[in-house]
């Protein structure tokens, strides 16, 4: 991950957490965020639907001065009336997308397969450190597996990254429990 692409999900956390939104992170750069190896140009957020946090999130983003994402470079359109609204999110059929000073944004209230969105996801999600504090991420098999949905050409080039950092991750647990069970100390960086 580019120091560019950390500042700005950095500064993206921030806002979402002065807001009091409930999100989390998915797509490719939750992959990323949990040490797969992937490209991607946007964050999706599925944030908690309900009409608050919704207005929360509305107003987080429009402190980052969101535009329409029409593609995935330049300024993005104007959004009428100046500001993004919840109407404009619950009217969204799939995802949103806006540009932003934090970069480009999607929002995502039912991603391929959680059909329930933040309230489905939030079940198996992980917290990971981002700049002084800690952001919630969909895990590796919910990624994975509204990926396998989707059946993409972006998205099957994904899965053997995300497969195998799956993987890395299940044998670094067996040998957690392997030491824990025996009460040994792990060290730094092999704590639970």
């Amino acid at each position: 991950m580019t120091a560019s692409d950390y500042q700005n999900l950095v500064k993206l956390c921030q806002a979402l957490d002065e807001h009091g939104v409930e999100y989390l992170v998915f797509g490719s750069f939750a992959g990323r965020l949990q040490g797969a190896d992937l490209e991607t140009v946007d964050v999706d957020l599925v944030p908690e639907r309900s009409e608050g946090n919704l207005g929360r999130l509305c107003d987080a983003l429009n402190s980052l001065r969101p535009r329409w994402r029409v593609e995935d470079s330049g300024p993005g359109v104007r959004i009428d009336g100046g500001r993004l609204e919840a109407r404009h999110i619950l009217g969204s059929s799939v995802a949103l997308g806006v540009v932003t000073e934090a970069g480009l944004i999607d929002i995502v209230l039912e991603p391929r397969g959680y059909e329930r969105g933040y309230n489905d996801l939030i079940l198996s999600a992980v917290t990971v450190p981002v700049g002084g504090s800690t952001v919630l991420v969909g895990s590796l098999s919910d990624l994975i597996r509204s990926k396998e949905l989707l059946g993409r050409e972006k998205d099957r080039t994904h899965l053997p990254s995300l497969l195998e950092r799956q993987a890395e991750i299940e044998r670094l647990e067996l040998i957690r429990g392997k030491y824990n069970s025996r009460g040994d100390d792990l060290g730094p960086g092999l704590s639970r």
